[in-house]
């Protein structure tokens, strides 16, 4: 959906297998300790090593490359069940840790604004691994590849109450996070379902804040007023804001 096209730093340096568990662990236990907390503290990007085992939220322009759990690269999507209309393309996406830390805080804004007493439950947190029954050649790729395929499943369920009328507001949310078997950071964050799913005016506003902060100024080479739509097959094209459609 949006992307800057900015140039990102070069491939990670090859780390130990070691080290990326360890990195993958550390995510998992950032995701799992903070983001029933989301709403009150926001979107943990990484931890201060100096400070043991605390969790340490940061803003968004401190997460560093070391210590952060999300890849510079990072590409969060999601395929409403009901296709948008134009310029929205069939599969919404957002590349970048920019991009990925103002939605989500555009999120935990929005949502601030209209609900009151928010909070976030884990439903279900799943690990998952290649089986070892799984049909691989294996002259196609090396043991290492094998050890560094993970994912993690996470369920979540989202309560409020509305500020106008008072009513319960409740949302269901399944998102997948892959790993990088290279870095051993979230590289990719998939939205598999939204129960209820957001109306097109949560989409239009979205894309305006970001046009906003990232399009004035300049990030990469898009100019101001202008979004980039990214399709399934990688093609972009160009999104004048304040068409609207």
């Amino acid at each position: 959906m949006f992307t800057p096209n900015n140039h990102e730093p070069n491939g990670s340096e090859e780390i130990s297998d070691q080290e990326w568990e360890i990195r993958t662990g550390r995510a998992i236990y950032i995701l799992q300790r903070t983001l029933p907390d989301f709403f009150q503290v926001g979107l943990v990007c990484n931890v201060d090593p100096t400070k043991g085992p605390n969790i340490v939220n940061v803003s968004p322009l401190e997460c560093g490359d070391v210590e952060s759990i999300y890849s510079p690269k990072i590409r969060l999507s999601y395929t409403p069940p009901v296709a948008l209309p134009s310029p929205f393309p069939s599969t919404l996406s957002l590349e970048g840790l920019p991009l990925y830390m103002a939605s989500s805080a555009f999120i935990r804004r929005t949502m601030k604004t209209l609900y009151s007493d928010l909070r976030v439950e884990l439903r279900k947190f799943a690990i998952q691994s290649p089986s070892t029954s799984t049909q691989i050649n294996p002259a196609a790729v090396t043991h290492t590849y094998l050890k560094r395929e993970k994912t993690l499943f996470i369920s979540l369920s989202v309560y409020g109450t509305t500020r106008v009328s008072g009513g319960l507001g409740e949302w269901q949310i399944d998102s997948t996070y892959t790993f990088s078997p290279v870095s051993g950071l979230i590289h990719v964050h998939t939205i598999n379902s939204i129960h209820p799913t957001p109306h097109q005016a949560a989409y239009d506003a979205l894309r305006a804040s970001l046009s906003s902060v990232f399009g004035i100024g300049g990030v990469g080479d898009i100019r101001p007023g202008e979004l980039r739509a990214v399709d399934t097959e990688g093609r972009t094209r160009k999104v004048k804001r304040g068409n609207g459609r």
